[in-house]
C-alpha cells in the first residue's frame, strides 16, 4: 500500500511554474529520494506536502487521508514530520530544549495549556527526547547549549527534532549540506537506521549523489517543476537526460 501520493500537483509563483504536474507515490518503508538542480522544485513539493504552501491543483494523500488545506501542524499529527535545510535550531537553549520543541509542534493552543498542569505528559516528552537522542548518539549532550557545537550535532539536533513528532514518513531537507565525508557516512548510516530500526518511511532532498545513490530504494529527478526521471539508483544514473542536465555539455565530450 502506497503511503503517500502526489498526483498531479501544480504549483506556480507569478507566472512561474514550480510544480508542473508532478505525479509519484512513496511506499511504505522506502527511502525515497528527489534530486535535481536549484530551482527544480524540490523545496516547493517538500513545502506543499507539509502545509507551508497550498498547490493550485493536483492531489495529496497519506495513508488516504487528503493533506490539501490542511495546517503544519494538523499535517504532523496526521504521522508526517520534516527538517529544514536552514536549520531552525535556538543556538541558546539547550539540545535537550531543541528537540524538544518538535514534541509541541503537533500542538494546538489547547493542546499546550493542558501540558503546562500535566507533570506526567512533560516528563514523557522529556523521556522520548532523550530516547531519540540516544538513537543518534547525542543524549550525552542533552544539557549543553547547542551554540558553539559542532555543524553535524546541529545537524542531527535538527533530525532529533522531526524524529521526536513519532512521524511515519519523514521528510530530510539536504541533511548532507555542509558536511565533510565523514560525517556523510555518518548521515548515510543514520537514514538507514530511521528507515530499518524505526521503521519510518524516508522521503529526502540531497544534492550528495553519492549518498543518494548508495540509500535510495527510489529516485525522482525534477528539473524546471517536472519529473524527468524516476526509478532504482542504477536506472535513473544511466538515464540521458539525467546524465544531460547534470554534466552538461561533459556528457557529450
Amino acid at each position: 500500500m502506497s503511503k503517500l501520493t502526489i498526483q498531479n500537483l501544480h504549483m506556480h509563483f507569478s507566472g512561474v511554474r514550480a510544480l508542473d504536474g508532478i505525479s509519484f507515490n512513496v511506499n511504505e518503508g522506502e527511502i525515497f529520494s528527489l534530486i535535481g538542480p536549484n530551482g527544480s522544485g524540490k523545496s516547493t513539493l517538500f513545502n506543499c506536502i507539509n502545509g507551508f504552501c497550498i498547490p493550485q491543483k493536483g492531489d495529496i494523500v497519506f495513508n488516504e487521508i487528503d493533506l490539501l488545506n490542511k495546517k503544519p501542524h494538523q499535517i504532523v499529527k496526521h504521522g508526517i514530520s520534516r527538517t529544514f535545510q536552514n536549520l531552525q535550531n535556538i543556538p541558546y537553549m539547550t539540545l535537550l530544549g531543541n528537540v524538544l520543541l518538535g514534541a509541541h509542534s503537533r500542538l494546538t493552543t489547547k493542546d499546550t495549556l493542558n501540558r503546562w498542569f500535566s507533570q506526567r505528559e512533560r516528563e514523557r516528552e522529556e523521556s522520548l527526547a532523550l530516547e531519540v537522542m540516544d538513537f543518534l548518539g547525542i543524549a550525552n549532550l542533552e544539557h549543553k547549549y547547542l551554540s558553539g557545537q559542532p555543524y553535524g550535532i546541529q545537524k542531527l539536533v535538527e533530525i532529533a527534532r522531526a524524529l521526536v513528532c513519532k512521524p511515519k514518513l519523514i521528510l530530510l531537507d539536504e541533511p548532507a549540506a555542509g558536511m565533510n565525508d565523514q560525517e556523510t557516512l555518518e548521515i548515510a548510516k543514520i537514514i538507514t537506521e530511521i528507515r530499518d530500526i524505526l521503521e519510518i518511511t524516508v522521503l529526502v532532498v540531497e544534492h550528495d549523489m553519492n549518498l543518494v545513490m548508495s540509500i535510495s530504494d527510489q529516485i525522482c529527478v525534477l528539473d524546471s517543476g517536472k519529473i524527468l526521471a524516476m526509478g532504482k539508483p542504477d536506472e535513473v544514473k544511466n538515464h540521458p537526460d539525467v546524465i544531460k542536465v547534470f554534466l552538461g555539455d561533459e556528457a557529450d565530450a
